[in-house]
């Protein structure tokens, strides 16, 4: 069961079944597909950080913040090169840190941006 949820409101907006046969990757852009998400911000764990996903997003007319981790291979890598360029560029970088505890660990989220002027 894939779900799309509203935390300023701790409500769930929709939910679609996976297929026993897939995983969730299939199921997000159906999801998305039957909720009004223009002028939203989308955020997905890594799973979801799949280029159909963004173009869903995208050709709903909603920004999106994709999760990535170290082990999806080139993406990760060109990523970490455009942060790397950054410094020589006028990219510009924002960047934004929590830390909560709970369930025994400790967990920091750290999110970074790049902002890139489009002419």
């Amino acid at each position: 069961m894939v779900s799309a949820w509203a935390c300023q409101n701790n409500l769930v907006l929709g939910q679609t079944k996976v297929n026993a046969r897939t995983n969730e990757i299939t199921a997000i852009p159906a999801l998305l597909e039957l909720l009004d998400v223009k002028g939203c911000i989308i955020t997905i764990d890594a799973m979801g950080c799949q280029r159909a996903v963004a173009e869903t997003i995208v050709a709903q007319g909603a920004d999106y913040v994709l999760a990535l981790k170290g082990n999806q291979g080139e993406l990760s890598d060109e990523v970490k090169l455009l942060f790397e360029q950054e410094k020589h560029t006028e990219l510009k970088e924002e960047s934004f840190k929590s830390t909560d505890t709970g369930h025994g660990r400790i967990e920091i989220r750290r999110c970074r941006q790049l902002k890139i002027n489009k002419k």
